[in-house]
């Protein structure tokens, strides 16, 4: 009974031969959707500490409202910008004091090694306003 198992185990498995190119596209493939779920993991922590930055900020200006949006509009209105509810639109506009005050809660919320990547780059020079 041994033998006629592993026969049919033998007979049941699949054999791939591939050649140099093949094995290199699937290595590529793989590095290639690696690399993509990493930057998507990165894209994802960005907008997590961008919407919990924008909140600790709108709650420092104790500003309320239905949800997240709603209130980043009646922001908007207040600073006589195009209620969007997206911060980002309205950048530019923000005042100095306000702008400083959200970019230091949205690093605050920044995962560490966005806060280490960030310390490095003024470490080198090449933060905002660096010119790179």
């Amino acid at each position: 009974m041994m033998i006629s198992l592993k026969e049919e185990e033998q007979q049941n498995s699949m054999k791939y031969i591939f050649t140099e190119s093949q094995v290199k596209k699937i290595i590529d493939n793989q590095i290639t959707e690696n690399n993509n779920l990493q930057e998507q993991d990165m894209v994802n922590d960005q907008k997590s500490a961008i919407n919990a930055g924008t909140k600790s900020f709108l709650d420092a200006k104790k500003i309320m409202g239905v949800d997240l949006t709603d209130r980043i509009m009646k922001y908007q209105k207040s600073i006589g910008c195009e209620p969007t509810g997206h911060m980002m639109d309205c950048q530019g506009k923000l005042p100095q004091n306000d702008k400083k005050l959200w970019q230091s809660l949205i690093n605050k919320n920044k995962p560490l090694y966005d806060k280490a990547l960030d310390w490095f780059n003024r470490m080198l020079g090449l933060g905002p306003g660096s010119g790179y």
